[in-house]
């Protein structure tokens, strides 16, 4: 054998190749790049995004009725009720107090409804028992109840009163008992408070 036989066969690369090469390389650079910037802006961004409602949240809207089983309502009881019995009703303190959703519409005034139920054991201990509605501390209505069962005690409420967003409703009870074994000063049983215009 000769020793041109011997030396490799030197390959010429045409510039076609060189050229398809170059841009697959491209392609696949670019791929990767684009790949790694693309997850470099995921990780970074979505952790400081916030997303904004179209109206923003301002925690539970006040209602203008409230009854004392709805879950809901119950930061608008603000001072005077025991917890929920029966899953229907609530003792009250000889005051309390709730806050509601002003009427928008009401320029002749309002009415304000305690739904309300004196038990027998209030009758047979007190006699009678007073109940008292008031707004801003303008006395609106009192009633004396001497015998036992439901009631509805209904107040007219100006519409001098009627500012602002909500108000608050106040209650007394001109007598309270407590019961044999129970520390709590008990009133009437509220089942429902509310406001509506006239």
């Amino acid at each position: 054998m000769t020793e041109s036989r011997r030396r490799p066969k030197a390959y010429s690369t045409s510039p076609l190749l060189v050229s398809l090469w170059s841009r697959r390389f491209r392609l696949r650079l670019s791929v990767v790049l684009l790949l790694a910037l693309t997850s470099t802006a995921c990780t970074g961004k979505h952790s400081r995004v916030t997303v904004q409602n179209e109206e923003p949240d301002t925690g539970p809207r006040v209602a203008s009725t409230v009854q004392m089983n709805d879950p809901h309502a119950a930061a608008q009881l603000l001072s005077g009720f025991y917890a929920v019995e029966n899953n229907m009703w609530r003792w009250t303190a000889g005051k309390f107090s709730v806050q509601l959703r002003t009427p928008l519409a009401a320029p002749n005034g309002a009415t304000l409804t305690l739904s309300l139920t004196i038990p027998d054991v209030v009758v047979q201990k007190l006699k009678n028992i007073k109940v008292t509605a008031s707004i801003n501390g303008m006395e609106l209505k009192s009633q004396q109840y001497d015998t036992a069962g439901p009631y509805t005690l209904s107040a007219d409420v100006p519409a001098s009163l009627l500012t602002g967003e909500s108000l608050k409703a106040d209650f007394t009870v001109d007598k309270t008992m407590r019961p044999d074994g129970d520390a709590r000063d008990l009133g009437v049983i509220a089942n429902s408070v509310a406001i509506s215009p006239k």
